[in-house]
């Protein structure tokens, strides 16, 4: 039984597959986020302003519909 072993020094968490997935991950976001930015790049701040509000407002009712769903099935 081998109590005091060194550890290996090397790095395999670099070559770890989660790793690779993350990276790929945040490289699809940054490139979304990169052409979501230029086509808004023109915007006024009223009219992101207005986009973020419809966008809350139907996200916000599909996530209560949802809700409100669930608790009358239950």
């Amino acid at each position: 039984m081998r109590l005091f072993t060194k550890r290996k020094t090397g790095s395999n968490i670099a070559n770890h597959p989660s790793l690779k997935v993350g990276l790929l991950i945040a490289e699809k976001q940054r490139k979304a986020a990169d052409y979501l930015s230029r086509k808004t790049q023109y915007w006024n701040r009223n009219s992101k302003i207005v986009a973020l509000v419809i966008f809350c407002l139907l996200f916000g009712g599909a996530c209560l519909l949802l809700l409100i769903k669930a608790i009358i099935h239950f």
